[in-house]
Formats: C-alpha cells, sequence, structure tokens
C-alpha cells in the first residue's frame, strides 16, 4: 500500500531532524518508506512543498498538544500558559537538535506559525474579550504579534542557548494583550 501524504511527510520531517534541511532528500524519504519518487512528487511539487506540509503537520499536532494542557480559567492566563508550554517545548526541542532551524527556510516556519498558533492566540483573544477580560481591538493583528514576539524568542534560543528570552517575550505578549507587566 502507497504511503499517505501525512506518512511521507512525517518521514521527511524525521529526517530534517537528523540531518537538517539542506541534507534530507526526496530520495531518503523514497527509501524510507519503500516507495517511488513519483509517489511523492504525486502529492508535492517540491522538496520545499514537502517541507511545508511537514512543519504544518507537526504544528497542527503540537497546537492539539498544547491546547490539551492548558488548564488556566482566563484568556490572559491561557495565552501565558500556551507561550510558555511553547517555548518550554522549543527549548527541549533545540536542545535535542541543535541544527534545526540552522538550514530549513525560515519563512516557512514562520508562514506555519501564523497560519497554525496565530489562528489559536486569536481565538484565545476573542474569548477574552466576549468574557470582558480583553479589550482587544485587533484580535487578528495581535495575534500575529504574539506569534512573531515567539518566533523572535525561539530564534534568540537558537542562536544563543544560553539565552533565556522567554521571560522578556512573556512578559512582552502580556503587555500587548493586556497592558499587564507581570
Amino acid at each position: 500500500m502507497p504511503a499517505t501524504k501525512d506518512e511521507i511527510a512525517a518521514a521527511f520531517g524525521e529526517l530534517v531532524l537528523r540531518y537538517d534541511f539542506r541534507r534530507a532528500s526526496v530520495d531518503d524519504v523514497a527509501r524510507t518508506l519503500h516507495i517511488s519518487k513519483q509517489t511523492i512528487y504525486e502529492h508535492f511539487r517540491s522538496k520545499k512543498d514537502l517541507y511545508r506540509y511537514s512543519v504544518e503537520l507537526w504544528a497542527r499536532e503540537q497546537r492539539a498538544r498544547v491546547e490539551s494542557l492548558l488548564t488556566e480559567k482566563s484568556a490572559l492566563g491561557r495565552i501565558a500558559e500556551a507561550t510558555a508550554i511553547a517555548f518550554a517545548d522549543a527549548r527541549r526541542g533545540l536542545a535535542a537538535n541543535p541544527r534545526v532551524g540552522t538550514t530549513e527556510p525560515p519563512e516557512i516556519v514562520a508562514e506555519v506559525n501564523a497560519q497554525v498558533f496565530g489562528p489559536m492566540v486569536r481565538d484565545l483573544i476573542v474569548q477574552g474579550n466576549e468574557t470582558g477580560e480583553l479589550q482587544v481591538e485587533d484580535s487578528e493583528m495581535t495575534a500575529a504579534f504574539v506569534v512573531a514576539i515567539g518566533i523572535e524568542a525561539v530564534r534568540m534560543m537558537r542562536d544563543d542557548p544560553s539565552s533565556r528570552p522567554e521571560e522578556t517575550a512573556l512578559a512582552a505578549v502580556r503587555r500587548l494583550v493586556a497592558g499587564v507587566v507581570k
């Protein structure tokens, strides 16, 4: 039975983690799954498309995991908790795979984060607005800024593993969403 689109993307994601984006190849995926390159290209036009889908698959799974871990009752608390979980996961992932993010197309990661985590943050902001807890005028734009803050903090972690941008980023997210300093 031929591999599914998700199986192909998951296999490629594993290869990127192991070897990095430049060294992982479509040939490697075909060998790993015992399928032809043609099967892969029936699902994906290019290696970049395969990578984009692989990141999307990971991000959707990660979002579901983060949402399942949220325990805070307030919208601001849930946003802060989701952000903290994401930072902790990023720190663990970077420790396990220090090359991650050094050769991958950064625009794809940013785009996927905006498409997957942006809506989660936007939904939490909307919930906070509906309950009167938050007064955010543009939930879409605010969510985009929250995602950008997160991406920059993770980039800082990757570039300097001894840095600790999480607290500063979390404080910035709180100020942005609710005007809260701590």
